[in-house]
């Protein structure tokens, strides 16, 4: 489930601290309020940290851009500034698997069920009402990565918990 997704992206609003500010969600999935507190903060601190680490990965591209616009550009240097891009692209996908991974160990896997069936529900609501899915109001749809398969698929392609 990509909770870090929001502009059908792997940035911008952060869908299930939405769907768990729903007390109708709360109580199907059985979320207490310390989990739905917990998951916000970590909501909030991966917001910050992605922040802060595509603004620096954009400063680098800009640097590089500048080092290729020189009359004689440095290979060294470009070399350089590619490692550093690398390298701080690798931290930001990094976050972003961290953050799914916590995400996912702030419910039990009985909750990660129940959620996945509340989604599906109302995404499958959504569907009939005119509306296409739960990309209407920037929500993730059921089977985003991150919780494993629906519930419905062979055990034999669940990974392990």
């Amino acid at each position: 489930m990509g909770f870090d997704r929001g502009q059908r992206g792997p940035r911008g609003e952060f869908g299930l601290s939405r769907l768990l500010s729903d007390p109708e969600i709360q109580q199907k999935v059985g979320v207490t309020p310390e989990q739905v507190a917990k998951i916000r903060q970590q909501e909030s601190t991966f917001r910050k940290t992605e922040i802060r680490q595509r603004a620096d990965l954009q400063v680098k591209r800009v640097d590089l851009g500048d080092l290729l616009a020189a009359d004689k550009p440095d290979r060294a240097a470009i070399d350089a500034k590619l490692q550093e891009i690398s390298t701080s692209q690798l931290a930001l996908e990094k976050s972003r698997v961290n953050f799914r991974l916590d995400m996912r160990d702030a419910l039990t896997t009985d909750q990660r069920q129940k959620l996945r069936q509340a989604m599906r529900d109302r995404w499958q609501g959504k569907s009939r009402g005119g509306r296409r899915g739960p990309a209407a109001d920037n929500e993730m749809g059921p089977d985003e990565p991150g919780f494993g398969p629906p519930p419905d698929e062979p055990a034999a392609t669940q990974p392990s918990e």
